[in-house]
């Protein structure tokens, strides 16, 4: 009764929000592991899929996400489906803003590599990871610290990165990670 049923009730709130979003998280990967389609018929260029994953990344609260290099990337739409461009991207930046120090800023900079192909790198500033534990960083499951996360956003990342033909990379700071995913783009128009 009174103040113990509210805290109680908080908590399980807490937990049912949490579930939730394991929950999608897996059923996301059981589907990008499937041969489930996502081809919409919709295309994204780099800079939507950045602005959209930065719109729904910012819902939460935490550090403030930078975006870099836009004004020098093609224009031509990714060689993938939005839906998983945006998943594979927006995943990236919870996991920074969830391990970066409070008062630093995220950085997400898209640079275009050659004709073909662009890249997004997330910067992040949080604790150092040894290069020993960087094989285990896309393990399901498997988190580098205390934190609110399942283990599953790089797993799914990684997911997509493969079912879309795109590099994943991880590049340890001192100060952080900086996990880069390089992305096809589509060919020119005839």
């Amino acid at each position: 009764e009174g103040d113990t049923a509210k805290r109680a009730l908080a908590q399980a709130e807490v937990g049912t929000d949490r579930l939730h979003r394991i929950l999608e998280q897996l059923l996301m990967l059981a589907r990008v592991e499937g041969r489930v389609s996502f081809d919409d018929g919709l295309s994204c260029t780099a800079l939507e899929v950045a602005q959209l994953a930065i719109a729904d990344a910012s819902q939460q609260p935490g550090p403030h996400i930078e975006l870099c290099g836009a004004q020098e990337v093609s224009l031509r739409p990714l060689a993938m489906p939005p839906t998983l461009a945006v998943a594979a991207l927006r995943n990236l930046l919870d996991n920074a803003r969830r391990h970066t120090q409070d008062g630093t800023t995220i950085r997400l900079t898209i640079s275009q590599l050659d004709e073909s192909r662009v890249r997004f790198s997330v910067q992040d500033h949080g604790s150092a990871i040894p290069p020993e534990m960087l094989e285990r960083l896309t393990e399901r499951f498997w988190r580098s610290g205390e934190g609110e996360g399942s283990g599953l956003g790089l797993s799914i990342v990684k997911a997509i990165a493969e079912r879309c033909a795109c590099d994943l990379r991880f590049e340890p700071q001192a100060d952080g990670l900086i996990v880069e995913l390089v992305v096809s783009l589509q060919a020119p128009a005839p």
